[in-house]
This record gives structure tokens, sequence and C-alpha cells, in this order.
């Protein structure tokens, strides 16, 4: 039987030492007051609020994670398969080339109105995107995929190019059809190799927050919670886009979903990787993959939120709902 257990975060120290003949009065305190401790969380000084995906890599390093991950899994099949799917990514990124950045006005203007810079637009007006989902299809081996995805790869070249399109359009909204999940796997992983290429090459000095649990750069949603061990951001904390790859930092111990900094708690399973935890939100009853990849630098926000998935079972047996996506593994 799985074994759960919750971690409740750290208490903030005491503003003065007690002594022995006398304890500190307790006090109420504004809750904008408190603010993060540098020393404690191992931040020194201010992290870059954006770190761009590199698409030269991402895509490779995640296959690799997925085959690590995958041996003797109980969803093995499902890891070698997305796996797969990352190797395509990989191979088209290094063919295909990358989207034109978007016009200056068109950013200054979005900027202005605090959008973000990559829209549906840009995708309704990338000439090779069409040609990059038809690439990606004809590289990723399916030998030992499911029946379905062989079939929802039959269907999308049977489609036509406004039909791909639309589709495409409909996954970068977050409007998954139902009926299509299958043909969106490979819909999702060539949107993901064409916003990554653009998002690489952005000016991280234009970029804003939007909202919470909002990529700055495409308008994506989260797919993880990520603790990372970049210089000079060590144990910062970033959300990883589930579309462009982007990560853009999140203040710890606050939903990224309804932005409160209260009801916050962890939870991890025994047969998970204690580096794998989930954080909840009594506050919005929300929860999302919070990973530590200070300590493991191999996590993959993607391969390891698959990999996770019986935490997703378990929390969502205690009432809350998923915040984050992953566009690989919709569920």
């Amino acid at each position: 039987m799985a074994s759960f257990f919750k971690r409740k975060p750290a208490a903030p120290a005491a503003d003065k030492a007690s002594t022995p003949a006398e304890a500190p009065k307790p006090r109420r305190r504004d809750f904008n007051e408190l603010k993060p401790d540098p020393d404690k969380i191992g931040i020194s000084g201010s992290v870059p609020f954006v770190r761009l995906p590199d698409p030269a890599s991402l895509f490779s390093d995640r296959a690799a994670r997925l085959d690590e991950a995958a041996p003797g899994h109980p969803l093995e099949a499902y890891l070698r398969f997305v796996a797969e799917v990352a190797r395509a990514q990989a191979t088209v990124q290094a063919q295909v080339p990358p989207p034109a950045a978007p016009e200056a006005g068109d950013l200054a203007l979005r900027s202005e109105h605090g959008m973000p810079p990559l829209s549906r637009h840009g995708l309704e007006a990338d000439p090779a995107f069409d040609a990059c989902l038809l690439a990606l299809l004809d590289a990723v081996d399916l030998t030992t995929a499911p029946e379905a995805s062989g079939a929802a790869r039959e269907s999308l070249r049977a489609a036509s190019r406004e039909d791909r399109l639309d589709l495409a359009l409909q996954v970068f909204e977050g409007a998954l059809p139902v009926d299509r999940i299958a043909e969106c796997v490979f819909v999702s992983a060539t949107l993901q190799v064409r916003l990554a290429g653009q998002a690489a090459r952005l000016d991280t000095k234009i970029l804003k927050p939007v909202a919470d649990g909002v990529c700055p750069c495409c308008g994506g949603a989260p797919v993880a919670s990520v603790v990372v061990a970049w210089t000079p951001a060590d144990k910062a904390r970033y959300l990883s886009c589930s579309l462009c790859g982007t990560y853009w930092n999140h203040v710890r111990i606050r939903c990224t979903a309804c932005g409160s900094g209260e009801g916050i708690s962890y939870y991890g399973l025994d047969e998970v990787s204690k580096d794998v935890q989930v954080e909840t939100c009594t506050t919005c009853h929300s929860y999302i993959k919070h990973l530590h990849q200070h300590r493991a630098p191999t996590l993959d926000p993607v391969a390891d939120d698959i990999a996770s998935y019986g935490l997703d079972l378990k929390i969502a047996e205690e009432g809350f709902r998923r915040a984050g996506l992953n566009l690989l593994f919709v569920i």
C-alpha cells in the first residue's frame, strides 16, 4: 500500500531569541512584512526573472530522462513512447529553421498592454508550422507505441492543412478536444518545438510578469514548479512552461494558481523520489508538482511529471485539482 506523507513549510524564525528569564511576547505581523530570508532559501542577491529555453538540448535531454525513468515503471510503455516523441522533436528542431521573431512594433504593443510577446497570431503566420508537424510525424518511431498513436498519426496526415492548424490553435489556447486527445500529443509536441525556438530568441529585458501561473513568453500554463541550482539562482523557485519551455521565477510557498501564501503544504509518496512532491493550496484546492532539481539535476518537468503519476492519483483522493498542464500527458 502506498505510504503518503505530508510536509508543512518551515515556520519563520522568531524575531528575537528567548532567554530563560523572559520569553518573547508574540506580536501580530502584517502579511506584507513577511519576506523570504535569502540565507534560508539559498538565494543571494537578485535572481533572473526568466531563463529562456535552449532548443538544442531541451528535447534530447528530455528523451534521455524518459529513457532513464522507464525501466520497470508501471507506465513504462508510455514513458518510452514520449521518449520517442522527444527524440523526434530533437530531430525536427535541428532540421527545420526556427520561426521568425515577432516584429518590434507588435512586441512593444503587447508589452504595453501586459501581454506575453508570443501569441496565436505568430502561430497563424508561421509558414513552416505545418511542415514541422508533418516532419515530426515522419520522424517519430511508433514501433512499440500504442495502436491509438498510430491511428492518430494517420488521421493527422489525412487531415487538411487548415484542420491541422485549427487543432494547433485550440491546443495553444488550452482547449484540447477530448475526441482528438491522441492527435493533440503530436500537435503539442510540434508547438513545443516552434515556441521554444521563438522564445529562445526573445530579449529577456522585455519580459514582464503576466499573472500567477501564466508564462511571460507565450501565456502557457506551467507543467511543474522547479527548485533550481543555477548561478545566481541557486535554490530559487521557477515555473516551467508547458508550451515553450521557458522558466520564470515564482515566490516560494505561494500558490501558482491563486497567489495565496496561506494553506500551502507539500506531499510525497515513498514509492516516488523524495525529490518530486506536490505543492497543495487549501485556498483554491489546487496542486502542482514540485521538483527539487537542485538535488537531482537530471529531473525534467515533463518527464518526471509523467513518472510521478502516482502522486496525481493520491492527491486527487484528497480533493485537490491539478493546476499545471502537461501537454504530452493529458489527464
